[in-house]
């Protein structure tokens, strides 16, 4: 993962706690949302790389964990990690903030098995 670094007005992370109906192992439910007015909206990030040359360039730096709001992140690419997640470029002024608690709280526990209706 040192092969790949953000560019200068960028910052690139990965998704803690991805879209979709689940529980967190701090307890919160996370609801598939997508396209609705209701549900946990703030998405976490762990950051991978911050531009040098960026409105956060002074407060965030790569590992920490950011709140931004849903929906307010590029696609994913695939690069070569151990896990398999993708990296995701996010826009610096849709950072809200920092997470300072454990990662535990906010990585996702188990997936809810939500019904189909027909």
């Amino acid at each position: 993962m040192k092969n790949i670094r953000a560019v200068k007005h960028s910052v690139l992370a990965f998704f803690i706690n991805p879209p979709g109906t689940g529980v967190t192992k701090g307890g919160v439910i996370t609801l598939s949302d997508d396209g609705e007015d209701r549900g946990i909206k703030t998405r976490f990030f762990e950051v991978h790389d911050v531009g040098s040359d960026n409105v956060v360039s002074k407060d965030v730096k790569a590992g920490d964990f950011i709140a931004v709001p849903h929906g307010r992140w590029s696609r994913g690419f695939d690069v070569d990690h151990p896990e398999k997640k993708k990296l995701y470029a996010i826009d610096p002024k849709d950072i809200m903030g920092i997470w300072t608690g454990p990662r535990e709280v906010l990585e996702q526990a188990t997936p809810i098995a939500t019904a189909k209706y027909e």
